[in-house]
């Protein structure tokens, strides 16, 4: 297995990202830093990694290209130089001490039995066990995908951007014989959102009005695009969470009130009308 990464990042705290990435770079035989930061002068980013920089590639368009985009770019990138598998990560996510080695190397032992994407156990969401668990999907921060098979099954889908990527190409995956598995062992530690605190006593992810529109508008186009596999639970929590839960918590406790709420208005209408609008950028 030849091994490249790309981390996506946006804003970053770069003492942050240096510590994300230092937890997994040494087991990884190239690592593409592209940034998404608007920028009209496309500078690199000014990250010190000792030791690593003939390891990294440093891409950017200058804008924020989103998720799907960068990671087809990289796809391009390991087949032009010949890697045979992409690891992706978002500038937040922290795998435990040495949890990357561990799990790369259940990944090798695992090669073949048409296994497309492995998966990681974001905030320990699953239950511990030895072998790797058979799933409909995994998300994209920590997964490692073979080249080969994203290229033949038609890449990242980048008219859904950033929300529900993930779902999707392992749903797509899934419906040309392939397998999404994860390794219950590693886990990752994720930050979903901006978490605040409101007054009433529950948490809000803090999503801007573009978000709140594209996770509710593509979850709804998701469950429209494969209604066998998108699972009983994620119906639920398309319903609860993205849409009624959503909706309370905006209403009672988040800012740009009126734009979330069109927001959501506007993502549930385009979402079943099964066309996603550039709305809220």
């Amino acid at each position: 297995m030849k091994l490249a990464a790309i981390v996506v990042v946006y804003y970053p705290d770069l003492s942050d990202l240096k510590k994300n990435i230092l937890r997994y770079i040494t087991e990884v035989d190239a690592l593409i830093l592209w940034d998404n930061t608007p920028n009209s002068d496309g500078a690199p980013l000014l990250i010190d990694l000792p030791g690593y920089e003939e390891k990294i590639q440093q891409l950017s368009t200058g804008k924020n290209e989103c998720i799907a985009y960068p990671l087809n770019q990289a796809i391009a990138w390991c087949i032009a130089n010949q890697y045979t598998h992409l690891l992706t990560m978002d500038q937040d996510s922290l795998f435990e001490v040495g949890g990357f080695k561990l799990y790369k190397n259940r990944i090798q032992l695992n090669l073949g039995n048409s296994n497309a994407i492995y998966g990681v156990n974001p905030n320990s969401k699953f239950v511990r066990q030895d072998d790797f668990l058979h799933t409909s999907w995994c998300i994209t921060s920590g997964s490692v995908y073979d080249v080969t098979i994203v290229k033949e099954i038609g890449g990242f889908r980048e008219d859904y951007k950033i929300d529900c990527v993930d779902n999707e190409i392992c749903f797509r995956a899934n419906t040309k014989g392939y397998k999404t598995v994860v390794d219950t062992q590693c886990v990752l530690h994720q930050i979903y959102g901006n978490h605040q605190k409101s007054i009433f006593g529950f948490t809000t992810l803090g999503y801007s009005a573009f978000r709140t529109y594209s996770i509710l508008c593509n979850h709804i186009l998701l469950w429209k695009e494969y209604p066998q596999q998108i699972g009983k639970d994620l119906k639920k929590e398309i319903v609860k969470e993205y849409f009624i839960f959503r909706f309370v918590k905006v209403l009672l406790s988040e800012n740009n009130k009126m734009a979330k709420t069109m927001a959501l208005f506007y993502g549930f209408i385009d979402g079943m009308s099964g066309k996603r609008k550039d709305r809220f950028c």
